[in-house]
């Protein structure tokens, strides 16, 4: 008899909560670098970080003019933090690695659905008023709804992650039934994703109802998958999760949660921090709500 786990194994399934645990703050991170790299791109100086869980995270940069925002070379600066992500997970799917083990598996599906929900779909309706896309779309004044096609190619982003664990289960269990299938994709991806709209919502202090909403694109995507389809099954052994592949993915969760508390904990006065590793210029983007530190130590 095969002793080979299945996803549906209360270890692997605990060791994909710890990767989702690493993967979702890890993808803020990704996202205010992909919005620095647009910046950089459209000849901005990089001069800082702030990463709040409750609002839009943002790179802060030394502008080259006073209305860069409005220009066409603002392009990646505006919609670097969805299209990095959401390209990231494209490629970790489509190039997985080599390793056969449960814990390198469920850190890529983690990793590219976290760039799905956090990046693709809950970032860009966040904050409607200063939303990376919703700027992006007053700027070119273009219908407001529109960014409401985010959270929709995030959603087929995110359904790679699904039909991947779709086909490990399927290799162990060739008749899985609907409502099971639809419990293990809960258990795997809805789970993470919910405790992460609970989590913004305790330490805001209020829900972000614009945020739910587009984070339920992907939720209702995959549970949808899971319902109607049950894709070919895996030719691959999975091995067990490794102690050095779950020691990885702790000190991973440390690391991001320490980014974020360093880079966008909340202040009072409804406030979140930030950091600096540059001299702010006259043309900057730190918005008032912004309290940057100064990695010299000075204010």
């Amino acid at each position: 008899m095969s002793t080979e786990a299945g996803p549906g194994a209360p270890r692997v399934i605990v060791v994909s909560w710890l990767a989702a645990a690493a993967a979702f703050p890890s993808t803020l991170v990704l996202a205010a670098a992909g919005q620095g790299l647009g910046a950089v791109l459209g000849g901005c100086a990089w001069i800082g970080i702030s990463l709040p869980l409750d609002r839009q995270v943002w790179a802060l940069v030394n502008q080259p003019v006073l209305n860069f925002a409005s220009l066409s070379r603002a392009f990646g600066y505006w919609w670097g933090s969805w299209l990095l992500p959401l390209v990231a997970a494209v490629v970790l799917m489509a190039l997985r690695p080599r390793s056969r083990t449960w814990t390198a598996e469920l850190m890529v599906l983690q990793a590219a659905w976290a760039a799905a929900v956090v990046a693709g779909a809950w970032l860009p309706l966040l904050d409607p008023d200063d939303g990376h896309l919703a700027r992006w779309l007053a700027l070119q004044r273009l219908p407001a709804a529109a960014v409401w096609a985010a959270p929709l190619a995030a959603a087929a982003v995110g359904l790679a992650p699904a039909v991947r664990l779709l086909e490990l289960a399927r290799r162990r269990t060739p008749n899985l039934g609907r409502v099971r299938r639809a419990a293990l994709v809960a258990a795997h991806l809805v789970l993470p994703a919910a405790t992460w709209a609970a989590l913004v919502t305790i330490l805001g202090g209020e829900p972000r109802v614009h945020g739910m909403a587009a984070l339920a694109v992907p939720v209702a995507a995959v549970l949808i998958l899971a319902w109607f389809r049950y894709p070919a099954p895996s030719v691959c052994r999975m091995q067990p999760p490794t102690l050095r592949g779950v020691a990885g993915l702790v000190v991973t969760i440390v690391l991001a949660s320490a980014a974020l508390w360093g880079g966008g904990r909340p202040l009072a006065d409804g406030r979140a921090a930030g950091v600096l590793w540059g001299e702010p210029g006259d043309f900057n983007n730190i918005r008032s709500w912004i309290v940057p530190l100064a990695l010299s130590g000075r204010d």
